[in-house]
């Protein structure tokens, strides 16, 4: 894997030479950098203004592709007439599409349920923060100092979950510092993607379209080798932890250095939305 900014050259030209783009990305270690609790995960003014501005070029079709829920991502991001795919895809709302996936609703109540569980036996830890969001809940341990109550943790959320885990009535991935559980379904940010290539890309934005994706965890990992050689991807973090993907920087703010090229390779002026989505 190649840091993107020692090879921008030829980056450089197949961005000039593709006609149309679709660039997806991750939000959280991507485009904003992981902090201490996610309410304080908030895209920076300039970042914001950026992505708008690269959203309303015709030749760009811009999609957020998270593990955040549908409300939280839109209320984050705050731009129109693009794609998010929230929930690891379970969410699915954009122009011309809004699906929700039926399977993972009906995952809702024992979500709750354990929601509930893990709340009381470990919401009074001091640094813990329980997420529900809807189709997913999290477990955020980041902020926890304790070790004694790392180890109690481990424990008794293993004790909690297994039960639905064995059961086959959820699902369990985890992140950077944090523990997920899911809907026994089997989708998420790679299955969303080859699915928007097959059924929606190429209605909406064509089917000629050099696809570029951009992701720093396990989820987005899995991405990567879902498009090996077939795409651009591009890892946020240290190169060591995967060899996925085509290319890598090291942060969010060298990830807002490489979207400020590209909003200039590819014309700060074509911003007429007519005939975008068409």
């Amino acid at each position: 894997m190649k840091f993107l900014f020692d090879h921008i050259q030829p980056i450089e030209e197949l961005l000039q030479e593709c006609k149309k783009l679709i660039l997806l990305t991750d939000y959280d270690g991507t485009l904003v950098p992981i902090r201490e609790h996610p309410d304080l995960a908030v895209l920076s003014e300039d970042v914001q203004l950026l992505l708008a501005e690269i959203s309303s070029n015709k030749t760009i079709f811009l999609g957020i592709v998270t593990g955040r829920s549908l409300r939280q991502i839109k209320k984050l991001v705050n731009i129109q007439k693009i794609l998010y795919a929230a929930s690891h895809g379970m969410e699915l709302e954009g122009p011309g599409l809004r699906v929700t996936s039926p399977e993972a609703k009906k995952a809702r109540c024992n979500l709750w349920k354990l929601y509930m569980q893990l709340f009381q036996s470990l919401g009074h830890i001091e640094g813990i923060y329980l997420e529900d969001k809807g189709l997913t809940v999290s477990m955020h341990y980041r902020l926890v100092k304790n070790t004694g109550d790392l180890k109690f943790i481990e424990k008794t959320f293993t004790r909690i979950t297994n039960p639905y885990i064995k059961r086959k009535l959820l699902s369990l991935s985890t992140g950077k510092m944090v523990y997920e559980v899911r809907p026994p379904v089997k989708w998420n940010k790679a299955t969303t993607i080859q699915w928007l290539l097959t059924n929606y890309f190429p209605s909406t934005f064509g089917e000629d379209a050099l696809l570029m994706y951009l992701g720093d965890d396990k989820a987005d990992i899995e991405v990567f080798h879902a498009l090996k050689g077939k795409e651009l991807t591009i890892f946020v973090g240290n190169p060591s932890d995967t060899a996925a993907a085509d290319y890598f920087v090291h942060s969010p703010e060298e990830v807002k250095v490489f979207l400020e090229l590209l909003y200039k390779l590819k014309g700060k002026n074509d911003h007429d939305r007519s005939g975008k989505f068409d």
